[in-house]
């Protein structure tokens, strides 16, 4: 299970507290208030189309550009007597991004190297490079990972139909911890277009 799709099943688990999913089987569209609940540059609508039943595809639209993810759709476990539902894809797309180097350069500047916690400097750094960085003029390759876990239609506590992991990598080598730069976006009043 990758860790997307684990975050994905603890997000359900959280919020699927038990019942029947609101949008079972069929096409669906997630339209999402805010792209992201940190970045004010990604505030703004951020929709994910789903097309097909157990196979289909997530045609994402919003701050990030427009792009589609192969996905597949299919039941979880949450626990005992509780199955929930997720709908998951990567794939490698054009992202409306800065340009990896424009954003390692605004790290070098931003960050302390004396920072013992050189992992986390450098988050940070990334963090704050993102809520001022314009995006290149060109889309960027990444890779885009999704994983969307539907909500109870009973289960409107949390006023969301649907929780979402959504992450870009750029798709090139990065001096980022672990050679490669993740963006993850954090998509906020996720509700289903009915």
């Amino acid at each position: 299970m990758t860790k997307a799709r684990l975050a994905c099943v603890l997000a359900v688990l959280v919020l699927c507290a038990g019942g029947p999913l609101s949008a079972a089987g069929g096409d669906l569209t997630l339209v999402c208030g805010r792209a992201d609940v940190f970045n004010p540059r990604w505030d703004a609508p951020l929709t994910f189309a789903y097309t097909g039943d157990g196979k289909g595809a997530i045609e994402v639209s919003g701050p990030f550009g427009s792009f589609s993810v192969p996905a597949t759709r299919s039941p979880i476990e949450i626990g005992e007597g509780v199955t929930g539902e997720a709908i998951d894809g990567i794939a490698t797309v054009p992202a409306v991004l800065p340009a990896l180097a424009d954003l390692e350069a605004c790290i070098d500047k931003t960050r302390d190297p004396a920072d013992e916690n050189a992992g986390d400097a450098f988050l940070n750094a990334r963090d704050a490079c993102l809520r001022n960085l314009e995006a290149g003029a060109a889309p960027v390759e990444a890779v885009a990972q999704i994983c969307i876990g539907l909500t109870p239609e009973e289960d409107d506590s949390s006023g969301e139909d649907a929780f979402v992991v959504f992450k870009l990598r750029y798709a090139e080598a990065s001096r980022a911890p672990g050679g490669k730069m993740v963006l993850e976006a954090f998509p906020a009043q996720c509700r289903l277009k009915r």
